[in-house]
């Protein structure tokens, strides 16, 4: 039987938990270059002199996030849809994530349209943990997308999900002006082009 962790231990969990936390919801709400150390800490509750004995640097801290924000993303995303199969699944996947609701809930959305351009610019080892998060969620998608004229499963779910993320962050950007409800539903056609699809329930 394993030893329980001290109490010392189970702080600076409880802790690096807190810096996690507090940076996921600065990332999502405006970017990770908003999340510098002492919003993050002071978000967590903690003093910026603690950052250093959790991350090496701020940028061991983004790949950190990216990857906690993109698994939280795809545990929602996906969450109560293995009833379906196919087409229905992913017909509900791409409404609940093209949904009016998850472009208005940022600080528990989906961290990619806030963070999108600063990851093109991002480090290796930043972009490295994103790709690793993507995979997962492609791996997902292409388990259940069926093939569509041509299109391969795997290839289905990479430009479902380009087209997820792309409109989402339009219709982030034009929030409040009708067009970006339209943002949303056009990009639900073209993601689902059977007709059947369009039939599916929306969650």
């Amino acid at each position: 039987m394993s030893p329980a962790p001290s109490s010392r231990a189970r702080g600076k969990s409880e802790s690096h938990e807190r810096i996690i936390s507090s940076a996921g919801r600065l990332a999502r709400r405006a970017g990770l270059a908003a999340a510098s150390v002492p919003q993050v800490m002071r978000g967590a509750g903690l003093t910026v002199g603690g950052f250093y004995a959790h991350f090496r640097s701020k940028r061991a801290m983004d790949a950190a996030v990216i990857k906690r924000a993109l698994a939280e993303v795809r545990e929602q995303w996906f969450e109560g849809l293995d009833e379906s199969e196919g087409l229905d699944w992913l017909a509900r996947a791409v409404k609940r994530y093209l949904s009016p609701s998850h472009r208005d809930n940022v600080d528990t959305g989906c961290v990619m349209p806030a963070t999108m351009s600063e990851l093109s610019r991002a480090d290796r080892v930043t972009r490295a943990s994103m790709a690793q998060a993507l995979e997962l969620v492609v791996g997902e998608i292409s388990e259940r997308a069926p093939e569509q004229n041509g299109v391969s499963a795997r290839e289905r779910a990479l430009a479902t999900l380009s087209l997820c993320v792309g409109a989402l962050t339009l219709a982030r950007a034009m929030r409040g002006h009708p067009q970006s409800d339209e943002l949303l539903r056009a990009a639900v056609k073209w993601a689902l082009p059977e007709p059947s699809a369009r039939r599916s329930r929306k969650t």
